[in-house]
């Protein structure tokens, strides 16, 4: 009850502030990322969609969004794999400066923080057995974004911590293409 009230109270806060700038935007990329646990590893595309929900100054906004990703295992120690799968699915709250940080925003070079929940499943199933993590919790990241020869482009690091006992963390490591820039 008192994290529901927490919730509700810090979305609020969020809503009005972003009335003193009204102006939302939406934004979004598309990449791949490679994700590395020691109970298993995974490569994945990603769509990154977001809303930009406040934009604080000039070039400096707040968004709301998620770095989707689905894809498969890969190890070359396991030949013949039969069933692999990569699910990431974090929901997460960012500080976005510079490039990319909103669809006018003119620099040539920013970047991105930010933190929320995700959920992290990835499995593989050869001969050798399988190998499985399926990790939730608390999610940080972080990434540049720039202009290189005339490409908007982006790099994105995430470390997912595992609240799960039966579970490891889960690193995240991506390259992106900015749609629309």
């Amino acid at each position: 009850m008192r994290l529901n009230y927490l919730f509700a109270t810090g979305l609020f806060a969020l809503l009005s502030i972003g009335q003193i700038s009204a102006q939302t935007s939406f934004s979004h990329s598309l990449g791949g990322t490679a994700y590395i646990s020691p109970n298993v590893d995974g490569i994945g595309i990603t769509y990154s969609p977001r809303l930009n929900v406040v934009e604080i100054v000039d070039e400096v906004t707040l968004s709301v969004g998620t770095h989707l990703g689905l894809g498969f295992n890969f190890s070359s120690d396991r030949e013949g794999s039969s069933n692999s799968f990569v699910l990431d699915l974090p929901i997460v709250a960012e500080l976005n400066f510079g490039h990319g940080a909103n669809p006018d925003a003119r620099s040539s070079f920013g970047g991105f923080v930010g933190f929320g929940y995700g959920i992290s499943k990835m499995g593989a199933e050869d001969d050798f057995g399988v190998g499985r993590n399926d990790a939730a919790g608390l999610i940080v990241n972080g990434g540049i974004r720039a202009i290189i020869m005339e490409r908007p482009v982006g790099l994105r690091v995430s470390y997912l911590l595992n609240s799960k006992s039966d579970a490891e963390s889960v690193l995240g490591v991506g390259i992106f293409y900015n749609i629309g820039y």
